[in-house]
């Protein structure tokens, strides 16, 4: 056979200028492959002189997308600020014990003792205890006044956060904070439980305080405490809340509203369900600041508190417009710029304390509002007397026979 072999050399010089397309890859390019993802235990100091918040910083990072343990049975001090960063996805599986310092050095002025800040994807779940040590706090402010606490648990900016089943307790200020527009957060099946042994109240430990956030849920949990159980903040959008027991607190509440100069607080669509609060200054409320210097304005709309269980409340539902206020003077001079328009109860039973005697709700709205408010199967009654709804302001339509003498 005859081989042309300057042919052949040709040929083969040409096919090294050539350009092969690569292989089509078996998973599309937009989706993301990930390791397998794997647990880390941080190791714990096992005495309080040592903080064990790096080595769990740590676990976080090396198990940026798997489970971090703390096992039951085991304590770890967490002596300063400990941050989630560098999570994505992980999951805290919290069986074991958080337990905060009570040094007040450290902690002065800090906003908060754990963040989940700017975090996508992230669980903390298990049948362990973060102890704020709060007791410590509560005391050391009745004489050192400018001491500044830190709230227990911060998200801010977050977005597919889930908590369930801890405990969170004795925090030394708010439990749980929601804000910086955080979206679909999750908090359910967990037990917030905060009140004082000695006689300084654990004032400003607000349960879950939520606002500026959207599609936030807080399910069947409980809250222990004295003040706010589920407050409803500045920014607060699509809030459900459903199947919380309260007990010592300030109820469900909106607010406080228009506290900052130059603001216009709003909060909407958002609702409270089958919900029971017992022995609380109030069922449910909102509270607005006056008009006065150093404050501002503040509308909500479309929020439902539905199926309402009043069980030994001081008032069933109030409306503030003068909150914080010092004088009678003040509120009638400054009126607040209050607009509440699909404001409904909808549902509320039980009976209340009789602190204010037969006084059952107080509904005070400001002359300078708004008061959109529709009350539909209310029966809470008074420990003894004919039922009073104390008003101000009210429309016609308002659902409940109403008596004049509406303050605060």
């Amino acid at each position: 056979m005859f081989i042309n072999l300057t042919v052949i050399s040709v040929l083969l010089s040409s096919l090294n200028g050539l350009v092969f397309s690569e292989p089509v890859p078996l998973t599309p390019d937009r989706v993301a492959l990930h390791p397998r993802a794997t647990t880390c235990t941080p190791t714990a100091g096992g005495l309080s002189t040592v903080d064990d918040v790096p080595a769990i910083q740590s676990a976080i990072k090396s198990c940026a997308s798997g489970t971090i343990l703390i096992p039951a049975g085991q304590t770890y001090h967490i002596n300063s600020q400990l941050s989630f960063a560098g999570c994505t996805g992980c999951t805290l599986q919290l069986d074991g014990v958080l337990s905060v310092s009570t040094d007040f050095n450290y902690w002065n002025g800090k906003s908060q003792v754990i963040s989940l800040s700017k975090i996508t994807g992230a669980t903390i779940t298990g049948s362990g205890t973060i102890n704020g040590n709060g007791q410590a706090s509560w005391d050391h402010i009745i004489t050192a006044t400018d001491y500044v606490r830190p709230k227990l648990i911060r998200v801010e900016g977050c977005n597919n956060i889930h908590f369930s089943g801890f405990t969170v307790k004795d925090a030394p200020m708010f439990h749980i904070v929601t804000n910086g527009n955080s979206k679909d957060i999750t908090y359910s099946d967990l037990t917030l439980h905060s009140v004082s042994t000695s006689a300084n109240v654990a004032h400003n430990t607000d349960g879950f305080d939520i606002g500026p956030a959207s599609n936030v849920r807080v399910l069947n949990s409980q809250v222990t405490n004295d003040d706010d159980c589920v407050v409803l903040k500045p920014g607060a959008d699509q809030v459900h809340v459903e199947g919380v027991t309260c007990t010592g607190s300030h109820g469900l509440s909106v607010g406080s509203l228009a506290g900052t100069a130059g603001a216009n607080d709003v909060v909407t669509n958002s609702i409270f369900k089958n919900c029971t609060v017992a022995s609380s200054d109030k069922a449910a409320g909102i509270k607005f600041f006056d008009s006065s210097s150093g404050h501002g304005s503040a509308s909500v709309s479309n929020v439902t508190w539905q199926d309402i269980i009043c069980d030994k409340c001081d008032y069933a539902f109030r409306v503030l417009t003068c909150y914080q206020s010092t004088t009678t003077a003040d509120c009638t001079a400054h009126p607040a710029v209050a607009n509440m328009q699909g404001i409904v109860l909808d549902g509320f039973t039980g009976t209340t304390s009789g602190h204010y005697k037969n006084n059952v709700a107080n509904i005070n709205c400001s002359p300078s509002g708004t008061c959109g408010i529709t009350v539909k199967r209310f029966s809470v009654t008074a420990p003894s007397g004919a039922n009073t709804v104390l008003c101000a302001n009210t429309p016609s339509n308002l659902g409940l026979t109403c008596t004049s003498g509406a303050s605060g």
